[in-house]
């Protein structure tokens, strides 16, 4: 038969340390900036990314 778990932290191997909030703070500036990145590209030249018109015509 199988044993008892581990014992500890509620029987889970894991313990993940809680994040500084600097951490935090630019992990949500990085994420913001680079949605909207995307969404001025988008913006710029979704119809070619879409396939809507080709690059080359002006």
């Amino acid at each position: 038969m199988a044993g008892h778990g581990p014992a500890g932290h509620g029987g889970h191997p894991i313990h993940v340390h809680p994040v500084r909030p600097l951490y935090r703070f630019f992990a949500t500036g990085l994420g913001a900036s680079m949605w909207f990145f995307l969404m001025y590209r988008a913006k710029k030249d979704g119809a070619a990314l879409m396939g809507w018109k080709h690059p080359w015509d002006h």
